[in-house]
């Protein structure tokens, strides 16, 4: 997947998962508001998932080890919620999962754009600190995994909203501590400083944006107006989060190539 075709592709890829977010983004927060006409969106939102699963399973097959296995993993993930929702079964159950599957094939896409431009050798650093970046990085990935499917639970109804506030203070504080260790690090080069202060940044916006749809929220519940811009803001609320944990598997991805474990004397 080095070849230039391959990261066409593969950018390509990436790019259509996060508009297939923002669609699918666009027509579960529609759905909560009546009136809305959802047609168009819906089946935009179908037509940029078949692009995405399609294009994965081709970056799939010309994939190898890890990333070969995490394509393909990720696409029956996400088609498996897809076909319930489709065919209204365990809707919301349905949702909150495929929000949470929509998150991980983004990140996976984003990884495979990532590999497609790794080319030769690079020199690595030694990893001093406790826990590892690595572990770090993981973990971070996976907190704001949890904090997408508190997010879904929440704009279905299923739990109430300080559950997701309070996994937001929780996953920004991870983020917080594995941006810093992994900007902090000593003689670190740019491609893992990069994405560490990117995802550092994107936090914080991803904040300010679930504070303004909530905000919103409260008006269309109060005064039945701004149902436009709490949906404009819920939706860049979602695609921001997914871009969040987008950016967190790049740097952990960063990490594994630049970073080497430190050396434990015997």
């Amino acid at each position: 997947m080095r070849n230039t075709g391959g990261q066409y592709l593969a950018f390509g890829i990436a790019a259509c998962a996060m508009a297939a977010v923002v669609t699918g983004a666009r027509v579960t927060s529609a759905n909560t508001m009546p009136g809305l006409d959802i047609g168009m969106w819906k089946g935009l939102h179908r037509g940029l998932s078949t692009v995405v699963v399609v294009g994965a399973l081709a970056l799939a097959f010309k994939a190898s080890g890890a990333l070969r296995t995490w394509l393909f993993g990720a696409v029956a993930l996400s088609a498996l919620p897809g076909g319930m929702l489709e065919a209204k079964v365990a809707v919301q159950a349905a949702g909150v999962l495929h929000a949470v599957a929509a998150s991980i094939l983004a990140s996976v896409t984003a990884v495979a754009a990532l590999q497609a431009g790794w080319q030769g050798e690079v020199t690595t650093v030694e990893d001093e600190g406790s826990p590892s970046l690595a572990k770090l990085a993981r973990a971070t990935w996976v907190g704001l995994l949890i904090q997408t499917e508190l997010g879904a639970l929440y704009r279905h109804q299923i739990v109430g909203l300080m559950a997701h506030v309070a996994g937001a203070m929780l996953v920004m504080g991870m983020v917080m501590y594995a941006g810093i260790a992994a900007f902090s690090t000593a003689n670190a080069p740019a491609a893992v400083k990069r994405p560490a202060l990117i995802l550092l940044i994107m936090t914080g916006v991803q904040m300010l944006f679930g504070l303004a749809a909530y905000l919103y929220r409260m008006e269309v519940m109060d005064h039945a107006t701004g149902q436009a811009a709490m949906l404009t803001f819920t939706v860049i609320h979602v695609a921001v989060g997914a871009m969040t944990t987008a950016f967190s598997a790049l740097m952990g991805m960063q990490i594994k190539r630049y970073v080497h474990p430190a050396v434990v004397a015997q």
